[in-house]
């Protein structure tokens, strides 16, 4: 089995962080060839990776899926490799060994696998972090997808264009897609008031006077949250989901307590968590908070009494028969 991983990595201040080359380091391990594609540089990253990483540095335009593109069409011959990993360093993790990853019931059941499985847009694997087998590395329709992959400047269209997209142009080749973290039903039960809680705090971007479902109506039956968001607790419950995303630390988007949380991942995991808030502090000031995402404020009181923040439901330390240990199922 031959196995490619391609990385898109940016830092603002040109560095190669402490859980980006800890990360690099895991999959140059589990894969054969790693190609990280940089839109900043890193300074002397290039002495620190192992032999088998090839760091490689363009423009900063097209977002992560325009890094994925590069990387893609830096590997030549995709139909060589078993699987590849495409992913980005917008995370901490993964915090499995990337070989359980690449071997697991749940890779080996689909054909597309994401960390994470979002039913929003109609359903898609999480862009983040995609594996695909080789029956899809090899196939006319994987090649077409990236190959008219073309820059965009817009995050939502990126989102639209190109995270939905891909998943539903593999869809359309007749190939499965499914997710690595699989939710017990008492997950999403969760999940489900922890949207709720969501849409009843964050401000309307329109008028900031009201909280969102004051002016929009949701349908919880279709599953819309976030999954990076709305179980991140869950890399803590045997990492289950075993990475964490910046974005749910920098700005609780769901209102559940982003801070205890990764006060508990530091004190679980110093060695992996323990540059994190210095990181998030020094790149503060370059990741503000985008218009329309801003929250009411909450307290920890608030949250405990709900048994809806982060750490707080009793799901988090659920050892019963009906939570899966890291097996899954796949979405059509």
């Amino acid at each position: 089995m031959s196995r490619l991983v391609v990385m898109a990595h940016f830092d603002v201040q040109r560095r190669l962080r402490a859980h980006t080359l800890r990360a690099v380091q895991d999959y140059a391990a589990a894969a054969d060839r790693v190609i990280v594609v940089s839109t900043s540089g890193a300074d002397e990253a290039e002495a620190q990776l192992p032999p088998n990483v090839e760091f490689v540095i363009r423009e900063n335009f097209g977002y992560d899926f325009y890094s994925y593109k590069w990387g893609l069409d830096v590997a030549g011959d995709l139909g060589q490799y078993s699987q590849i990993l495409i992913c980005n360093d917008t995370f901490v993790g993964p915090t499995v060994p990337v070989d359980e990853i690449f071997d697991s019931p749940q890779a080996r059941a689909v054909d597309v696998m994401g960390m994470t499985y979002s039913h929003h847009h109609g359903g898609h694997v999480q862009s983040f972090f995609m594996l695909v087998n080789g029956f899809v590395a090899g196939s006319k329709a994987f090649r077409r997808f990236w190959k008219d992959l073309e820059p965009v400047s817009d995050r939502m269209a990126v989102i639209q264009r190109y995270e939905v997209g891909f998943s539903r142009a593999m869809a359309a080749a007749g190939f499965s897609l499914g997710a690595y973290f699989q939710p017990t039903a008492e997950e999403e039960a969760l999940a489900r008031r922890r949207y709720h809680w969501f849409t009843t705090h964050r401000l309307d971007l329109q008028d900031p006077s009201k909280v969102i479902a004051e002016v929009h109506r949701f349908d919880l039956d279709g599953k819309p949250w976030n999954p990076a968001v709305a179980y991140a607790d869950r890399i803590l419950d045997d990492s289950r989901l075993p990475l964490l995303k910046f974005d749910t630390l920098r700005f609780d988007p769901y209102a559940l307590g982003a801070e205890d949380l990764l006060a508990a991942c530091v004190e679980r995991e110093p060695e992996r968590f323990g540059e994190v808030r210095d990181f998030l502090e020094a790149t503060r000031e370059n990741y503000p908070v985008r218009p329309g995402e801003k929250n009411l404020p909450v307290t920890r009181q608030e949250l405990r009494r709900k048994r809806i923040g982060y750490l707080m439901d009793e799901a988090t330390t659920a050892t019963g028969p009906g939570r899966p240990a890291r097996g899954g199922a796949q979405h059509a």
